[in-house]
């Protein structure tokens, strides 16, 4: 009888054993969404920017933070194969997790309720979108509607939707070097992520927000949704300039992030307010930010 006792004992241990770190071990997710070539689709073109560099240097900086990376770079990052990661990680997300999105591209404001299923919510008239690399520029009636861009309302539901998953024990990173007014042109050295050419069925088509409109993703607070902190390059109206920096151009915003992590002994859920005020101390260093554009921060 006492050895079968001691036998019960053991299993009961090694089980014990096999099964705890499963289920305590939190872990570091990261997705990076960047585009440099963009394809011609309709009459306008977008200019071609730097976006995949950005994640070609940030991608190695979080997985040395202990971060899984999962990049989507040019010819990857599609409306369908951006929406697809964002699905796949709130699937794979547990709860305590900490979660990193970034995108790197150009951003175009929408006219609000432009894209059926969405609604009619914003002050200034306009939704505003991520342009990922099979998107258009200009709307058509025949043509081009919008249905490549990714709305701030549509990738709102996703982050509720991580925001749930994760709990209120983990956190979650959006940050966002792009732009949704600019001229979505380069001169000399200056290249700039968007345009002030709205997507929309009206006949004039500039953008010119309020001076006081910022973006505006949803920072909703319910004791089941995780801490989130949004980084942005710019607010809605300002030029979104890349930078220059020893020869080589990065994204404004994606350049003092790696820089900051870089300079980070550690990447772990109590990081929040020092990974915050060291991108804003980055962005001060002299050459590391453009004079024209606001860093947003939200959370």
């Amino acid at each position: 009888m006492q050895n079968f006792d001691d036998m019960k004992h053991l299993v009961l241990i090694l089980t014990l054993f096999l099964v705890l770190p499963l289920t305590g071990s939190a872990k570091k997710r990261a997705l990076l969404v960047g585009i440099s070539k963009y394809r011609a689709n309709g009459r306008a073109a977008w200019v071609n920017i730097h976006g995949k560099e950005d994640v070609d240097s940030l991608a190695p900086a979080l997985t040395n933070k202990g971060f899984l990376v999962t990049t989507l770079v040019n010819d990857q990052a599609t409306y369908q194969g951006i929406v697809t990661s964002l699905k796949g990680l709130i699937s794979d997300t547990k709860k305590g997790d900490i979660v990193f999105i970034h995108f790197s591209c150009h951003g175009q404001p929408v006219e609000d309720g432009l894209l059926k299923g969405y609604p009619k919510d914003e002050k200034d008239g306009y939704d505003e979108a991520i342009v990922p690399i099979d998107a258009g520029k200009e709307y058509s009636p025949n043509g081009y509607k919008g249905e490549k861009h990714l709305i701030d309302d549509e990738l709102n539901g996703y982050i509720k939707s991580l925001r749930t998953k994760i709990g209120p024990k983990g956190m979650l990173y959006i940050t966002i070097d792009a732009c949704h007014a600019g001229e979505s042109s380069r001169k000399g050295i200056e290249t700039v992520r968007g345009t002030n050419e709205a997507l929309t069925s009206q006949a004039s088509t500039k953008y010119n927000p309020p001076r006081d409109t910022i973006r505006h993703y949803n920072v909703e607070k319910a004791p089941n949704l995780s801490p989130v902190l949004f980084i942005e390059a710019c607010k809605a109206r300002e030029r979104n300039t890349e930078i220059r920096i020893k020869g080589k151009e990065f994204g404004s915003l994606s350049y003092n992030i790696w820089h900051t992590l870089n300079q980070m002994s550690s990447f772990d859920k109590k990081s929040k307010d020092k990974f915050k005020a060291n991108v804003e101390a980055s962005t001060k260093v002299k050459g590391h930010w453009p004079r024209t554009q606001t860093l947003v921060i939200e959370e």
